[in-house]
């Protein structure tokens, strides 16, 4: 049933920077340990809360933890909130300047206990500030990002923002926004730590709006800051020219205000598979490759055929959160912009995010064109990342669509539900 001033809000921030050395986490350094601090980094979560339930957002500056060490830090909020773990949507920004929080790195598990003791420090907080709230969606656009694939120009330029405000006085309590770019302005030239141009964004948009500003990272897997190079990154000027470009843009939203009529947040569950190649594709494979040491990755896929396994699968998660016309929804991987366009087109609707970097982050996940032109986000990314992510080669050439296919669905079943 649709109600009216029913639905409160809260939002609150914490800071996540670490106050010993890591590793950083997110592009070749020939010595990875973080040097000092360059900007400071922060654990933001927006609670949604009608009568008994409890709806929850955190954005996390982080490269991405693995789904194991996510859904940790899920299970801990929701059982804080007493809600269900799939009311619980965790977001990263995806800094390539971020402690990496594994066993594999120095402090690694620290880090990782401090970041989980922060958030749900910051969850507990908030939750003793609920106010009955509006929410208003708007819409721009922003070229702040280019395609980093050869051969293809495609990007999502769609700037979207959620303003969260008291329903009495209307001043707003945050406002979500959401962005398709890498957050990688900074990497090997860079050794400490950093939130990259999030971070600037943020504080620049508070100063203009006078309220908080959180930030989604959407569906970047193949998108780059703007004029930095994809391999080498920028510097510090390239980072306040790619924050000026989002804020410029960002500065053009308008939001008109009215009552929430419908809260949905579920997940929804599909398998993806992976195959394991054979020693003849894993060595062309290898041979092909100019950009990391394969060694490590052709072991681990030997090693697999040794046991008599054809492919890997995972039992992946995606994500909704339906707020009434807007959604955001996401999956653990980097995800190509051409799976959030192909929902946005195939729903007539800009305001339906699809997201990567949600509740973990699994590897690169292309769309069916891309994959089969391969290169370093289709084969040779699992050279590294294979260790973290569970899979030595990239999900099937069908992945994409049946997510796209899954996400239109659940969006029609939602628009037919609505509570």
């Amino acid at each position: 049933m649709k109600g009216t001033n029913t639905y409160k809000a809260t939002f609150l921030q914490i800071d996540i920077t670490p106050d010993f050395q890591t590793s950083l986490v997110g592009c070749y350094r020939s010595d990875n340990r973080s040097q000092g601090i360059l900007h400071r980094l922060y654990a933001q979560a927006v609670l949604f809360q009608k009568e008994d339930k409890n709806f929850c957002l955190i954005a996390i500056d982080n490269l991405g933890l693995t789904v194991q060490l996510a859904n940790i830090i899920r299970s801990k909020v929701s059982l804080l909130l007493n809600t269900n773990t799939s009311h619980v949507m965790l977001n990263f920004s995806h800094t390539h300047s971020a402690p990496e929080p594994t066993q594999y790195a120095l402090n690694g598990e620290r880090y990782f206990k401090f970041l989980c003791e922060q958030i749900l420090k910051c969850v507990e907080i908030a939750m003793k500030n609920f106010s009955p709230c509006k929410i208003g969606w708007s819409l721009t656009s922003s070229n702040i990002g280019e395609n980093r694939r050869n051969g293809c120009s495609i990007t999502d330029d769609r700037i979207g923002a959620l303003m969260i405000a008291d329903s009495n006085s209307e001043e707003p309590i945050v406002i979500i926004t959401r962005v398709a770019a890498h957050a990688n302005v900074l990497m090997s030239q860079n050794s400490k730590i950093s939130s990259d141009y999030f971070g600037i964004i943020r504080e620049e948009l508070q100063h203009f709006y006078g309220c908080p500003i959180m930030i989604l990272q959407g569906a970047a897997g193949n998108l780059k800051p703007a004029q930095v190079s994809k391999t080498g990154g920028g510097n510090l000027d390239d980072l306040y020219r790619i924050a000026n470009i989002f804020v410029t843009a960002a500065k053009q939203l308008k939001f008109k205000l009215k009552d929430i009529e419908d809260i949905q947040m579920f997940s929804k569950k599909m398998t993806f598979i992976a195959d394991v190649p054979s020693k003849e594709e894993a060595e062309k494979i290898a041979s092909n490759s100019t950009s990391a040491d394969a060694q490590d990755w052709l072991k681990s896929c030997e090693d697999l055929r040794n046991k008599g396994e054809k492919f890997q699968s995972q039992l992946a998660e995606i994500n909704f959160f339906k707020l009434n016309e807007g959604c955001i929804c996401g999956v653990a991987e980097e995800i190509f912009c051409e799976l959030a366009l192909d929902v946005k087109d195939r729903t007539n609707n800009p305001l339906l995010f699809l997201n990567g970097y949600t509740n973990g982050c699994t590897g690169y996940l292309p769309s069916r064109t891309e994959w089969h032109k391969g290169g370093y986000e289709v084969f040779e990314s699992n050279f590294i990342y294979h260790k973290y992510h569970g899979h030595v080669m990239p999900f099937r050439e069908e992945t994409a669509d049946k997510i796209v296919d899954m996400v239109v669905s659940e969006w029609e079943r939602m628009k037919k539900t609505e509570v």
